[in-house]
């Protein structure tokens, strides 16, 4: 499997930086992305908030906090809360290397 990032511009939500993952359309797993990033970046991941169309897990660390978002008509999706250029570079090299862990698990 094929998986990989784009970056998209949320201009529904005051043009918020998301970050799309494309051919990982899976309901569940973000929980997978989510531990990738506790175990790789030490974050703290809330509890996940299932609701009936969409999930959302909340990772923080220190002062960065990021939403990965399962959502029935987007699929999964991740943003940090802070939009300033730095936040948004680290989370965008941070997820390269999460994505390069998942196509290694994928593989066939």
């Amino acid at each position: 499997m094929d998986i990989r990032i784009v970056k998209h511009v949320n201009k529904d939500e005051d043009n918020r930086v998301e970050y799309l993952l494309i051919n990982f359309d899976y309901c569940d797993g973000n929980d997978l992305v989510a531990k990738f990033f506790e175990q790789e970046y030490q974050m703290r991941l809330d509890e996940k908030i299932d609701g009936m169309f969409y999930s959302i897990i909340k990772l923080r660390k220190d002062s960065t906090e990021y939403d990965l978002i399962w959502h029935e008509d987007v699929g999964n999706y991740i943003f940090s809360l802070k939009q300033d250029r730095d936040s948004i570079l680290e989370l965008e090299q941070r997820l390269q290397v999460i994505i390069s862990k998942l196509n290694k698990i994928t593989e066939f």
